[in-house]
């Protein structure tokens, strides 16, 4: 599923803000933005934007830049574009490169349009997407399936991983720009916060789950109450035959904190020394 997040680079501060203030009536998308093509390309090499809007006083290098970086090419860069500029701009046949004048842009409800339209192509792709992996999902083979569900939980927990790490470089930023621009910034903290907190990321894992393994949930609830989400987390990642490198690379965090809460979860569910753990959680009836 690809990140909710609108990605706006724009070397210019008043015309920046005015694009931010337009999109923030999008609903369920967060806006990161980028003064800078370079800081927009390291952005983009941390996160998967669904649509990404720029507005440079050199456009076509911002093109070239950020097309070269970009591996999912169904990714849309909406260029916003000066006089007749866009006659004259080139990009590769491959990327998705929608054009519009920026004066068009910075009028009140144009911009919001014209995104939201196309977020909304996006939507029905991505539904068409879930659709045929909940299909691959549902299939005889559980190997298979259970190699998708990890690739799929993977991909959600290093995108919040990743949006925690433009958090913090963002904080970092704090000391060195003017009033202004730090509030500007403490909004787009406020974002992420919002966004890496979303319930949606485990709901959306437990339905996949429970497509391959159903009833594991409700029967390790029934038999364990007392487990936190995170223990439950822990489980499912058991139940999936992931590895300590593989949980420890979900969740950022080294071999060891694996370990310790595995141990700690051993004695939660009071399991006996000689047991091993996924052993015992791949016995619970699913």
């Amino acid at each position: 599923m690809r990140n909710k997040t609108i990605l706006v680079g724009c070397d210019e501060t008043d015309v920046l803000l005015t694009l931010v203030d337009s999109l923030s009536t999008i609903s369920n998308y967060s806006c990161v933005t980028s003064v800078r093509t370079s800081d927009l390309i390291r952005i983009i090499k941390s996160i998967e934007p669904a649509i990404i809007i720029i507005s440079f006083r050199n456009n076509q290098l911002a093109i070239n830049n950020v097309s070269s970086f970009i591996n999912n090419l169904s990714i849309p860069i909406l260029c916003l574009t000066r006089r007749n500029e866009r006659n004259f701009l080139k990009w590769n046949p491959k990327n998705i490169v929608l054009t519009h004048p920026i004066e068009n842009a910075i009028k009140p409800n144009y911009l919001v349009s014209r995104v939201n339209s196309i977020l909304l192509l996006l939507k029905q792709n991505s539904y068409n997407t879930e659709q045929s992996f909940a299909e691959q999902s549902i299939g005889k083979h559980f190997g298979r399936q259970n190699k998708s569900l990890s690739r799929y939980v993977m991909e959600l927990d290093q995108k919040t991983g990743a949006l925690n790490r433009i958090k913090k470089r963002i904080k970092e930023l704090y000391s060195d720009v003017n009033e202004p621009i730090r509030h500007k910034l403490i909004s787009i903290v406020n974002s992420i916060q919002v966004n890496t907190k979303d319930e949606k990321h485990w709901e959306d894992f437990k339905m996949y789950f429970e497509r391959i393994s159903p009833n594991f949930l409700k029967h390790l609830n029934q038999k364990h109450p007392e487990l936190t989400p995170k223990d439950i987390k822990y489980c499912c990642y058991l139940k999936m035959n992931m590895s300590n490198n593989d949980i420890g690379h979900v969740l950022g965090i080294n071999l060891e904190s694996v370990r310790t809460h595995k141990y700690r979860l051993k004695r939660k569910l009071q399991i006996a020394k000689s047991q091993n753990l996924q052993t015992y959680i791949k016995s619970i009836v699913s």
